[in-house]
Formats: structure tokens, C-alpha cells, sequence
């Protein structure tokens, strides 16, 4: 950095650039592992931890939702009885 702790534009057009390369390169390795369905070892862990992750957060909100309509069918029954 030229100015101590300050960035100047030259150091935030680095650093948003490299931003997209890093972005542009996880886009492709997402691309390529949705659309062959198999895993392609090294370039894809990225790719593969965020498709667990994916499919983790579906699970629990699936879970959730079930919670939530359990929830209301007991509502129902308490308040029809």
C-alpha cells in the first residue's frame, strides 16, 4: 500500500480483480461438477464442499417445514378438542 494503512485505486483494482478471478475460477469448477454428476479430484473440493453444504441446508429447511405443518396440525387439534 502506497499511504501506510490507506489503499489507494491501484490497490482496490488488484485486489477486485483478483476478487473475480478467484470467482470466475470456482464458477467454472461448479459448472463442471454439477455437469458431469461425479467428483474431479483436486480442482473440484471447492465445488464439492459447497454442493454438501447445499444439500445440507435443503435437509434442514425440509425439516423445518415439516416442524412448522406438525406445529399447526397439533394447533388444530388442540383447538378443535
Amino acid at each position: 500500500m502506497a499511504n501506510g494503512d490507506i489503499p489507494d485505486h491501484r490497490d482496490l483494482w488488484d485486489a477486485v480483480n483478483q476478487s473475480r478471478l478467484e470467482l470466475a475460477e470456482l464458477k467454472g469448477m461448479i459448472k463442471m461438477h454439477f455437469e458431469a454428476g461425479q467428483h474431479h479430484y483436486p480442482p473440484c473440493k471447492p465445488a464439492s464442499d459447497m454442493q454438501k453444504t447445499m444439500l445440507s441446508a435443503l435437509g434442514a429447511a425440509l425439516l423445518a417445514l415439516l416442524a412448522a405443518i406438525g406445529n399447526i396440525v397439533v394447533a388444530f387439534l388442540k383447538g378443535g378438542a
